[in-house]
């Protein structure tokens, strides 16, 4: 029985009123009497204890109450139309479109296996992947998902871990030859080095062992803001480059670069796969984010 609250049934009425202009058109908009809008209206109005309408022979008006109401019934009927939309798509195949945001460093090193395998597994999936150096807004950008490295999340977002990353200090073979690996992390201040932009810490490189942290500053001709022209620079020759793990694997492997100071660490930074907070989620944007999660898992050190 409804004593203190009115239903959405009675809130979605009146806002068929307030836009379709009178009771009349309503009605038939919503293929019923006039009389029963009238009496919907009037019970809506006394549960609220609040006029909505001022009613004449030719015109309703929206009263101040009226127009504040208003407002929650548009948000009601979308929320109502997305909650169904996402509950159909609880129950169908997964297909549509998902957008995608992505750091570019992210994308350089693991996008393209990751995207195609994920399209193996769902073919009916489209991927739309946005490649930036600056954080998107999800919601008012209109994005499904991103990948993050933030020790800080927006409180409105859902975080789900994939990894987590540390930075490697790393060199080509022939400046190592020519100069000698460091010892120790303040030799770096004596040694040519590649230095990242964005990086948060900049020229100044922390590192940490055995509960010891140690900082140095490090010199430096340029600064750029791109891990992968980092690492080109640091495979050319031009100095020691401070890379996330996952950028200087693959040149490691290649022996393009080596590895020095493995026994120091520098911090950890988490990686997450974050999306707005839907409940249910839609199945496509379901989809990606379980298999980014089970991919991750899968792969060598990571997960």
């Amino acid at each position: 029985m409804e004593t203190i609250e009115p239903s959405s049934e009675l809130a979605l009425v009146f806002l068929e009123v307030a836009e379709a202009g009178s009771i009349t058109a309503a009605a038939e908009r919503l293929a019923t009497s006039k009389s029963q809008v009238s009496k919907q209206l009037s019970r809506l109005e006394a549960l609220l204890g609040a006029q909505l309408l001022f009613r004449s022979t030719r015109k309703l008006t929206l009263t101040e109450a009226g127009h504040a109401y208003l407002g929650y019934c548009r948000r009601l009927r979308t929320l109502l139309r997305e909650s169904a939309a996402a509950v159909r798509g609880l129950s169908g195949d997964a297909d549509g479109t998902v957008r995608l945001t992505v750091p570019q460093m992210f994308a350089g090193a693991f996008g393209a296996e990751l995207l195609l395998a994920f399209h193996q597994q769902y073919p009916r999936i489209s991927v739309e992947l946005d490649v930036s150096v600056a954080e998107r807004d999800l919601e008012e950008d209109g994005f499904d998902l991103a990948i993050r490295s933030s020790r800080e999340l927006p409180p409105q977002l859902v975080a789900r871990p994939l990894f987590q990353t540390r930075d490697w200090v790393v060199a080509a073979p022939s400046l190592l030859a020519e100069r000698g690996a460091p010892a120790e992390p303040a030799d770096l201040a004596r040694l040519p080095c590649v230095v990242h932009s964005r990086y948060h810490g900049g020229a100044r490189w922390r590192f940490e062992r055995e509960g010891r942290a140690e900082e140095v500053e490090v010199p430096h001709w340029l600064q750029v803001s791109d891990y992968s022209l980092n690492r080109k620079l640091a495979e050319a020759g031009a100095g020691f480059a401070r890379l996330p793990d996952f950028v200087a694997e693959a040149a490691l492997i290649g022996g393009r670069l080596a590895r020095v100071l493995a026994g120091w660490e520098t911090p950890a930074r988490p990686v997450y796969l974050v999306y707005p907070k839907k409940t249910p989620q839609p199945a496509k944007s379901r989809a990606l984010i379980d298999f980014c999660a089970q991919w991750f898992a899968a792969k060598p050190g990571r997960g």
